[in-house]
């Protein structure tokens, strides 16, 4: 879902909407959602049929936001790490007044001028020790058919949803919202309309909610720092990438995940990344790009403010999944924070937040553009076997390719290693790759074509 550039003050909102009631097995899922926003334009270049700008203009998000609001029925509660935003504030307001219990949960040292006047709900300013509450959501109605839930980078503030970009998801389902009702509470030490006694915050919390869901036949997993180790979880994922990563960090300070980044590189997988906030020391833009990564400084005076990854994007037969949420990936995120991440094992929403990727990609480097359109990607098929090859590697392709292809063979290092450039496929849709001269070890086997395709492949050589 990632173009209709416009004025740097416009505010574009992208929506993504997964709605189903059965999946190809006949499993009902009710009226569960997910809906996808970003705060800025994805090129018209990476749009397709499923991925487009819903909405142009700034108040759409902050129009969704409230309909969350003036919608629920019994109860709202809020984490929020800063918030300027007096419509935002009435609205809850409203809502306590027309009978809807609010709780909030807001960062203790923020401005959050917004909530500094008079309120008739209860405000709870958490103190995670050297920390801070950074979590971003909302859970409207948890205990109901109707639960939902709204999760992402952006802050209440003018800046965040008119001039930066963020991407912010609301979610439908009972499961889901129990589980952040579950954390919420925990912080705010009490089931009831006033906070306890004994609030816990970042290394205080513990454990204590479930992480796997299955929300309209997506896989969806929940973390919250700093008690499930969440970095672990993000550097299984990142181990796990067969194929490509893209990452949009608006902070990237962490050791572990710069390294995982470095090393996936190295061993061949596609790496591209954009990174602001790197004014400190302990920034890792410099270090990914002393070893090779693609991996831009975010410049601009607005702010990239995404903390998402995308994990083979465009890959069905991998494990297309994409991390997002309000972690950025730092030693205070992972370790002191409030903070809140999801895992969604989904390739069209993949898709989706590479189209976004590439997006901000390109703006920023407008002569380095040669990135990969998701619906460009989805014209050719194509198998490569078998993994394990002494001789030959085969090619399947499903139809002709409009023009010659290059094929590189690169070796575990990223060094090309063979190459077989404008080949003419005129007639056969199955070719081999001679292989024979090549070292026993792991190889990885891109194709290109003149359309643009791309695919990579890894393989082992005996």
């Amino acid at each position: 879902m990632k173009n209709i550039r416009q004025m740097k003050n416009n505010f574009f909102i992208l929506i993504f909407l997964i709605f189903n009631t059965l999946d190809g097995s006949g499993q009902n899922f009710g009226s569960d959602y997910i809906e996808v926003y970003f705060t800025q334009s994805i090129t018209q270049r990476y749009q397709s049929e499923s991925n487009y700008p819903y909405k142009t203009g700034g108040p759409i998000l902050k129009e969704r936001i409230l309909r969350q609001i003036n919608e629920a029925k019994n109860t709202i509660d809020l984490c929020m790490y800063n918030n300027s935003d007096n419509n935002i504030v009435s609205a809850l307001k409203s809502a306590q007044t027309r009978g809807v219990r609010v709780r909030y949960i807001a960062d203790q040292e923020t401005a959050n001028s917004a909530i500094n006047g008079s309120v008739n709900f209860k405000i709870l300013y958490a103190n995670p020790g050297e920390g801070i509450m950074h979590s971003k959501f909302i859970i409207a109605d948890a205990n109901t058919t109707d639960a939902n839930i709204m999760i992402g980078s952006s802050n209440f503030t003018n800046n965040g949803f008119n001039d930066d970009a963020n991407n912010i998801l609301f979610i439908k389902n009972t499961e889901l919202a129990q589980a952040f009702t579950t954390e919420f509470e925990e912080m705010w030490d009490s089931s009831g309309p006033i906070p306890g006694n004994n609030p816990k915050s970042g290394e205080d919390k513990t454990d204590n909610t479930p992480h796997h869901f299955m929300i309209v036949g997506i896989p969806i997993e929940l973390y919250f720092s700093p008690s499930d180790h969440t970095e672990e979880h993000m550097d299984e994922i990142l181990l796990s990438a067969q194929f490509n990563i893209r990452f949009a960090i608006y902070t990237f300070t962490s050791d572990l995940l710069s390294s995982r980044i470095v090393q996936k590189k190295n061993e061949g997988i596609l790496v591209r990344g954009i990174t602001d906030n790197n004014g400190g020391s302990f920034g890792k833009l410099q270090y990914m790009q002393q070893n090779g990564v693609d991996v831009l400084d975010h410049t601009p005076s607005s702010l990239l403010h995404h903390k998402y990854a995308v994990i083979d994007a465009e890959y069905a037969d991998s494990d297309p999944v994409v991390i997002t949420g309000s972690h950025n990936w730092t030693y205070s995120a992972n370790n002191i924070n409030d903070e809140t991440t999801l895992f969604i094992h989904d390739m069209n929403l993949a898709k989706l937040y590479a189209a976004e990727f590439n997006s901000r990609y390109c703006e920023l480097a407008p002569w380095d553009c040669n990135l990969i359109a998701t619906h460009e990607q989805e014209q050719l098929e194509m198998k490569m076997f078998p993994s394990l090859a002494a001789d030959y590697v085969h090619i399947e392709l499903d139809r002709i390719p409009k023009g010659p292809i290059s094929i590189i063979v690169y070796n575990e290092a990223g060094l090309p290693v063979l190459f077989k450039k404008n080949e003419n496929i005129t007639q056969s849709l199955n070719f081999e790759i001679d292989i024979k001269a090549l070292p026993k070890g792991i190889y990885f086997i891109k194709l290109l074509t003149s359309d643009k395709f791309e695919k990579t492949q890894k393989i082992i050589k005996l």
